[in-house]
This record gives structure tokens, C-alpha cells and sequence, in this order.
């Protein structure tokens, strides 16, 4: 199963959530009168316009036409997962004919490009107001670089009508997925009744009022004759950070205020996000703070490597939030024309603006030949990873690369993008060489410091690391960090989770209530209930959530005091209500609070939204047997196992329900295959050798159980369920590759010290 399908299983925080109608434009909102489009700004702003054309931004999406349509529309066939796909065009319109998801072929209006390089796809209008974004694209690049063809955006997925992926599914919904990042004055107007929209927006691209805001009032005032042009309409976007270079200092200084404005404007579309409320703008176009109107993903497993490399497509913020320019005040204009989106000055040159080239473009820094791809600063600490088949996206983090660590957690390494042959023990072996010889020359940070060296310690080590690291590192690490030493819970984990809600990061905040998950609901709430009062909407939305998981075991006394906070979070969440995951998010809260008539209708909607959508599925199947209604639990589980034929939790679920049928042989073999594919997760191996040792086949535990243990080392309840199987059946080999790392991590327990005693020899 490829990373990109990884993301299915996730609940709320996989994707943004994205003010001419869909089908025509339509200014007759009050708040679309607001903009005047961009085509008026260039009267006054000609050069800023002109580069504008040239972006990204400008192309993002717009109506077709000869220009705009870079696809073959020849009657061209094609076929992809044995489904047959027409492009082809008539009296100057395009269209696409395929099959629908009732399986039947069809033909679809073309009704904007979307994106055009390094592809470009196309928008399709499948009736009540849905766009949907075609998943067979254009590749726009030459010939030469294997462009100039149609290519599936998912070519290793078995893709039907049925799949999550199929074009006409949820998760190729333009509408909620995409129109916000590529309209201006976007308005997505979903009637959870009829499942339907009425989107309409400004302007049928990213256009000037995108990041200045709606003009209307600025133009009047351009007219009249007190205009004063260094006032009003977000003037912080017109002065960056300005940096200088002190005396002896190889590395700018910020000499200017820090601005924060960039990050703020740019983020709201360069993030992996969820919209917890609307956006509102100040009397100067200044948006609202990011963290009030949206929940940042930090950098979960699914969408980052735990080094904090990028894994999945998560736009920009979340990886550059990771590295000290951020945490300097180096802002995105200070590297890219904010208006053509291009960078300020070509190759190291960007770089050198603050890294002096004397020091850092040189060969004793970058140890490589002058002009190789060895010297350039991105390819060492900006890698880049494809997305979409042919879209290379670099890492903002500016990682120094670590070869013990990708090694160890299995992470890319930049080094190795060159460095093929020579593999793994070469690159760590010259980086350990380099860096003793001339850390202390170039006033580099030594890899010995670098937060991510957490994985190559004992987990007894962790925590006391992570605290030291707390202070060092940008929030959204620090987040990291406290979620690495969750994964195997302490007190003392839980100790420093609980020390870190005062901290003044709101980052750093969230991250430490979902630690706070691992205590009972009656003393978690004490630490709980004041986060429900945070300044910071993202917080309390996860405090929120929490709480909301915890409510049928509270006393219903607190209730009534709760209620501001529990209404807070429900109205965010009908903000996304066209999101799968938002319905279960209201059912879950409808069964907290005891209306399972209410939640079964939340359920409903979510497969009205999504109907194969596994943790939709999922999650109405556990309903029904939460309300002992085996037949329809049962009914959803087979038809899940039916569509999806890779997915983890699909199988660890039906295999339980066979447990509870007592069915053990049945169970045993669905939970084995769980844990065999790639989106398992460690509990779910402990599961199936809990079940094959159940049915006396405990040899085939222990060989699970290794073969976990290469996958994830030191996870406890593999390892002791290693060493109790394998002293079951007499495999003492087992049993001590078990006991050398229990040692480590759980050093106290009696048990553990008695088979240290018994197999020291």
C-alpha cells in the first residue's frame, strides 16, 4: 500500500478544508462585492501585476480554453485500471468521457484547468454542485523529461468505482479539498440536507485580493485625493524582515522587527490543516491569527518521518516551522517574490543572503566540487520528494543530514540521493569524520544535538532527552518530541506533557492535552477543564475533543458548565460538515452524550459522504456493536473487507469480531493478516500473536513476534510477549533477543530481572 493511501485512516487532520457559482460566476454576495479583481489592480500596481502573471498563483486554475487547456483533447483513449478514459473537445469545449461510480460510462463538462506545471489536471462537473478533480492528468513537461502523456496520479492502487480514490469520491472533491487554495473570495456553501453545494468565489484563480484582501474600500480611497499609500490594506505584507551581518558573523542577524504577517497569510493555503472558523480580516486586511481559525497538523507518523522529514504532501509551513530560520523570524518573502512566487536570487545565491558565502559556499563546508549538484545548499538540506508522479516538492525544514537516524527509523537521506553505491555505513561513516574535523571551523551544529537523535536512545533515555530538547527546539518539534516519548507511556512522559500546557507555545500546548489521553478521565479532567478557556481557539478545539471522549464518564453535574465548550467545538466541526471525518467526530460526541439516534444519523452522513471510506465503515460497524446489533456490525465488516484488500485496520477489526464469536481459528487468521501490512501498527502484531498462541501455535507467535520486532524495535509488549512465548516452546535464541532490549526498557521488572537471572548464560 503506497504512503498516499495511508492518509484514509486518519481522522480529522489530513487536508485542508478549502469565498462565478461552481457552474457560473456569481458576485451577488455581499462579501464578493467586496473584491474587484485583479485585472483592476494593475492600473495602479503594473510591475507587481506583471509578475503576478508569471506565477504559480495566476495559473492555479482558470477557465478553458486553447491557452489554458495543455492536455491532448484529440479523441484521445486511454486505460487505467481497466477503465477506459475519452478526451476529446467540440465547438471549443472540453470534455472528458469515463466511467461514473455507478460504473456506467458518461461524459463530463471540462470546467476549469487546474494547475499547470509540472501537470495539470481538469475539473469536472458532476451534477448538485460537485466539482471533482480528475484524477488522470496531464503531464506538462517535455518529451524529453518523459512528459507530453496522460498518467494516473494513483497508477499502484487497484482503483474502481468502489475505491476511496476513484475520481468521483470524496477525496477528489474540489469543493472541499481544493477551491480555497485556488479561488479568491471562495464561499463553499454545503447543504448537508441535499449533500450538495452552491460554491461561488471571486475570481477563478489566486488572485492580488487572495493574500491583500477584498479592494473595494481601498480603491475608493485611491481615489480621492487625501489617499495616503503607505496606510491601510495589510501594509505588513510590504515590509519583510530585514537582515545584516555583524562583525565576524557568518550567519545574518535580524535587524529589522520580526514579521510575522508572511507566515500568517501564506499558511492558510501552504499547510496540512483543519478549519476550525471563519476567516475574518481587520479594518487593514490583517488576517485572523492561523492558530484560531485552524488545527495545524504537528507531524504525525502518517504525514511526516519521525526525523520530521516530509512524507506526505503537507505544503510548506509544517516542515519549515521545524527549522531555526523560523524560529529566527526568517519569513517566505525574504527567499520568494511574493508576487511571482519565484525565488529572489538563482541557486546558493538565495542562501548566501544570510549564510556568508566565504564561510558556507565552499568546498570545506559542503565538501564537494564547486558547481556540482553536491554544492548546491538544497540538494543537502532541502531534498526533495515527488508527489503526484512527477512533482518534486523540496523540504523546508533545512535538515543537516543524519545517516545513523534514517538509518535507524528508516527515513530518507539527502546523501544518499547521490550516494547510492557507497549506501548507508559510508555516508554516516564520512559525516562522523567531516563534522569532528569542522564543526568548530564553520560554526555548524553538530548532529549530536539534533533532536531526532531521540530514536537512537534507550526509551529509558527519552523523556530526560526530550526535556533537555524542549527548550532548544522550534514548538512544533517539541510537539514531536512529547508524542515520541507517548508512544510508551510514563509517568514521568505524562509529568513533563502536563508542565508544557503552561507553555506559551500554542503548539507546545495542544500537543501536551494529547498526552493527557493515558490518564482516567477524572484526573485528567483537573488539567483538562482550564485549557477549555485557552486564548487560542486550536487548543481549546483539542481540549474540546478530548473532553468529548470523556463525557459519559463524567458526572453529569459538570455538564452544564461545559456546555460553552462542548457547543465551541461542535460549531467547528459543522464547519467542516461536508467531511467524513467531522460526521464521525459529531456522532462520537452524540454518543458522549447519550443520543445514539443522533449519532447513527452522524454515521449515516459520513458514508452518504464517503461510502467506502474505511474509517467510516469502521466506525458505523463499532457502532453497531456497541448497540449489540451483531447482523448490521457484521453486514458492514465483510462488505469493508470486500473493497479494501490492504488496509490494516479493515482486517484487525473483523478479525476481533470473530474473537467475540469465539471463533478462534477465523479470528487468528484475520489479525495475522493485519499485521502484515504496511499502515500496521505494532499493538496489532501483539494482538495476532496473542491469538496464534491461543490456538496452540505458538511457534508461529514467536516467528510474528521477531519479525514484528525487526519492524519496531524496542515496543514492550512485543518484546515481553517475545520472551514469554519463546520460553513457552523452549526457544532460548528468541527469548534473548527479547530480554537484550527489555533490559533497556524495562530494567525494574521483576520479571525481567528473573529471566536475566535464569538466561545469562
Amino acid at each position: 500500500m503506497t504512503y498516499q493511501v495511508s492518509i484514509l485512516l486518519t481522522l480529522c487532520m489530513l487536508v485542508v478544508t478549502p469565498l462565478v457559482s461552481a457552474n457560473t460566476k456569481d458576485n451577488s454576495s455581499s462579501s464578493n462585492n467586496q473584491y474587484i479583481g485583479s485585472d483592476a489592480c494593475q492600473n495602479c500596481h503594473q510591475t507587481e501585476h506583471q509578475l503576478w502573471q508569471q506565477s504559480d498563483h495566476h495559473k492555479a486554475m482558470q477557465a478553458p480554453s486553447a491557452e489554458s487547456v495543455l492536455g491532448d483533447f484529440n479523441n484521445v483513449e486511454v486505460e487505467f485500471h481497466q477503465i477506459k478514459t475519452r478526451f476529446f473537445k467540440r465547438d471549443n469545449q472540453y470534455f472528458v468521457e469515463t466511467t461514473n461510480k455507478q460504473g456506467e460510462r458518461q461524459t463530463f463538462d471540462v470546467k476549469y484547468t487546474f494547475g499547470f506545471n509540472p501537470l495539470q489536471q481538469y475539473i469536472l462537473d458532476t451534477g448538485k454542485g460537485h466539482m471533482q478533480a480528475f484524477n488522470i492528468a496531464w503531464d506538462t513537461r517535455p518529451k524529453t523529461q518523459g512528459g507530453q502523456r496522460w498518467y494516473h496520479l494513483q497508477p499502484d492502487e487497484s482503483i474502481t468505482p468502489d475505491h476511496p480514490f476513484f475520481w468521483q469520491r470524496h477525496f477528489q472533491n474540489w469543493n472541499s479539498r481544493c477551491a480555497e487554495c485556488h479561488t479568491t473570495g471562495y464561499q463553499k456553501n454545503y447543504q448537508l440536507e441535499t449533500n450538495s453545494y452552491t460554491t461561488n468565489f471571486a475570481e477563478a484563480t489566486v488572485g492580488c485580493e487572495s493574500c491583500h484582501g477584498p479592494a473595494t474600500l481601498h480603491q475608493t480611497q485611491a481615489k480621492s485625493s487625501n489617499f495616503d499609500a503607505n496606510k491601510g490594506f495589510n501594509q505588513a505584507l510590504a515590509t519583510p524582515p530585514v537582515w545584516g551581518f555583524a562583525a565576524n558573523d557568518p550567519i545574518a542577524n535580524l535587524v529589522s522587527g520580526k514579521n510575522n504577517q508572511y507566515m500568517q497569510q501564506c499558511a492558510d493555503c501552504h499547510s496540512r490543516r483543519l478549519p476550525i472558523a471563519n476567516k475574518t480580516q481587520t479594518i487593514n486586511n490583517a488576517p485572523t491569527d492561523y492558530h484560531d481559525t485552524n488545527s495545524l497538523s504537528l507531524l504525525p507518523s502518517n504525514l511526516y518521518f519521525d526525523d520530521g522529514q516530509i512524507k506526505d504532501e503537507v505544503f510548506v509551513m509544517g516542515s519549515f516551522l521545524q527549522s531555526k530560520m523560523a524560529k529566527a523570524g526568517v519569513t517566505c518573502s525574504n527567499c520568494h517574490n511574493p508576487h511571482s512566487g519565484k525565488l529572489r536570487l538563482p541557486g546558493n545565491q538565495t542562501c548566501t543572503q544570510c549564510h556568508s558565502a566565504p564561510t558556507y559556499d565552499l568546498p570545506e563546508h559542503h565538501q564537494h566540487k564547486v558547481d556540482s549538484l553536491g554544492s548546491q545548499c538544497v540538494n543537502c538540506h532541502m531534498p526533495a520528494r515527488t508527489y503526484m508522479q512527477v512533482d518534486d516538492r523540496r523540504d523546508h525544514s533545512f535538515v543537516i543530514p543524519n545517516a545513523a537516524v534514517s538509518a535507524a527509523i528508516d527515513s530518507p537521506s539527502a546523501c544518499i540521493n547521490c550516494h547510492q553505491k557507497e549506501g548507508v555505513s559510508w555516508v554516516a561513516a564520512q559525516l562522523a569524520n567531516w563534522r569532528i574535523d569542522k564543526a568548530k571551523s564553520i560554526n555548524m551544529q553538530a548532529t549530536t544535538e539534533h533532536w531526532s537523535n531521540i530514536h537512537l536512545l534507550p526509551s529509558t533515555e527519552q523523556t530526560r532527552f526530550a526535556k533537555r530538547q524542549l527548550s532548544k527546539t522550534s514548538p512544533i518539534v517539541a510537539a514531536k518530541l512529547l508524542e515520541i516519548i507517548n508512544r510508551q507511556p510514563s509517568q514521568e512522559s505524562v509529568t513533563l506533557a502536563i508542565e508544557q500546557l503552561n507553555s506559551e507555545e500554542p503548539l507546545l500546548r495542544r500537543a501536551a492535552i494529547d498526552v493527557l489521553r493515558n490518564l482516567p478521565p477524572n484526573q485528567g479532567y483537573q488539567y483538562l477543564y482550564p485549557m477549555l478557556k485557552d486564548p487560542v481557539k486550536s487548543v481549546r478545539f483539542h481540549a474540546s475533543s478530548l473532553l468529548a471522549s470523556w463525557l459519559s464518564q463524567m458526572p453529569e453535574t459538570l455538564l452544564p458548565e461545559l456546555s460553552f465548550a462542548i457547543e465551541e467545538y461542535k460549531t467547528s466541526l459543522l464547519l467542516t460538515a461536508d467531511f467524513p471525518t467531522s460526521q464521525l467526530s459529531l456522532a462520537q460526541l452524540a454518543l458522549a452524550m447519550g443520543d445514539n439516534k443522533k449519532a447513527q444519523q452522524h454515521f449515516e452522513q459520513a458514508l452518504i459522504i464517503a461510502p467506502h471510506l474505511p474509517i467510516a465503515m469502521l466506525s458505523f460497524a463499532d457502532y453497531w456493536r456497541q448497540t449489540n446489533n451483531e447482523t448490521k456490525e457484521l453486514a458492514i465488516l465483510e462488505k469493508a473487507v470486500a473493497i479494501h484488500h490492504d488496509f490494516a485496520d479493515v482486517f484487525h477489526q473483523y478479525g476481533l469480531f470473530w474473537v467475540r464469536k469465539k471463533e478462534y481459528y477465523k479470528a487468528a487468521q484475520w489479525l495475522v493478516k493485519a499485521s502484515e501490512q504496511g499502515d500496521a501498527q505494532p499493538y496489532y502484531a501483539y494482538v495476532a500473536a496473542t491469538a496464534l498462541d491461543t490456538i496452540n501455535r505458538t511457534t508461529q507467535s514467536v516467528e510474528l513476534l521477531l519479525q514484528a520486532n525487526r519492524r519496531w524495535p524496542l515496543q514492550g509488549d512485543l518484546l515481553y510477549s517475545l520472551a514469554l512465548y519463546g520460553e513457552k516452546i523452549k526457544n532460548e535464541a528468541a527469548l534473548k533477543v527479547a530480554l537484550k532490549d527489555l533490559r533497556l526498557i524495562m530494567p525494574n521488572n521483576p520479571q525481567v530481572q528473573q529471566w536475566s537471572q535464569q538466561y545469562a548464560q
